[in-house]
């Protein structure tokens, strides 16, 4: 049975606030999460969705409304948000921008011994950690971190976050600077955290094509509001909203109105190749991500 792990509502935050330049960020987002959610949250660039996961494991507070986190209240100034950051594991964009040890497993293994695991834990978690992520234990533990290409390193990154054996993990951009192949070993890496770990996973993108490809349900923030939810073919159908906010649709979905326009006869619900395929050849309905 799944439960609710995060609950936004009415969430604004500002910044620099109090001064001249004070900014609104966010401005009565709400959103909701459960145990068993491969989510995105989608907006164009300053639509607020870097501040909104930032408050998911409080790096930031919220300035008006309610933040419940594991039950934890993120507004409550006595509570310590430390415990709270290593169930929701936050990777940045570019994370491997933050790699500094020379080695992949002493780099992986920074996070369980600042937890002061005993030796036999932290070598348990790094190796659970690699293999999670694709990173074989025995060829990678040794290789210097900084000789790897930017898709092993950011698995790497990623795997420093999953030592800390988090119970939702949040990925911004994740994609973001990778080459197609590094981009598909991520992906395939996240999908199976999802599916084997049994991870509640997040993603931040503006990517619509990684957006269809990994996430069941939906969030869209625009100007620091939520304006849609849904599931990801329910959001992808609403074609015209979408680029009214400059989000666009995946491209073969694009592909499919394309094919449309042209006189074929083809849904335009599709969201891979794969089900653009079906659509052609076999008139079958896509079936539900």
């Amino acid at each position: 049975m799944t439960e609710l792990i995060v609950e936004v509502r009415d969430l604004w935050h500002w910044y620099l606030r109090g001064t001249p330049l004070e900014t609104v960020a966010v401005q009565g987002v709400g959103l909701e999460l459960r145990s068993d959610d491969l989510a995105a949250i989608m907006g164009h660039t300053g639509s607020g969705k870097s501040t909104v996961v930032q408050h998911l494991n409080g790096l930031l507070r919220p300035h008006r409304g309610t933040v419940r986190v594991f039950g934890q209240d993120l507004g409550d100034p006595r509570l310590d948000a430390r415990p709270l950051r290593r169930m929701v594991g936050l990777v940045f964009q570019q994370p491997e921008q933050q790699l500094f040890d020379p080695t992949v497993g002493d780099d992986i293994a920074f996070g369980p011994r600042q937890l002061r695991c005993t030796p036999e834990e932290v070598r348990r978690r790094v190796r659970t950690a690699m293999e999670r992520v694709g990173l074989g234990f025995d060829a990678y533990k040794d290789r210097y971190t900084f000789g790897l290409s930017g898709g092993e390193m950011r698995r790497v990154a990623l795997a420093g976050v999953l030592a800390l054996e988090p119970r939702l993990l949040v990925l911004d951009e994740p994609t973001a600077g990778l080459d197609p192949r590094g981009r598909a070993q991520l992906l395939d890496s996240i999908r199976a955290l999802h599916a084997q770990a049994g991870m509640a996973v997040v993603i931040v993108s503006h990517d619509m094509d990684v957006v269809a490809e990994l996430a069941r349900s939906v969030w869209v923030l625009a100007g620091g509001r939520t304006v849609m939810h849904g599931s990801v073919r329910e959001i992808f159908a609403r074609v015209d909203e979408l680029r009214e906010l400059r989000l666009g649709i995946p491209q073969v979905s694009e592909l499919a109105h394309e094919l449309r326009r042209a006189g074929h006869r083809v849904r335009t619900d599709v969201l891979t190749a794969g089900e653009l395929a079906e659509a052609l050849y076999s008139g079958t309905s896509p079936s539900s991500p």
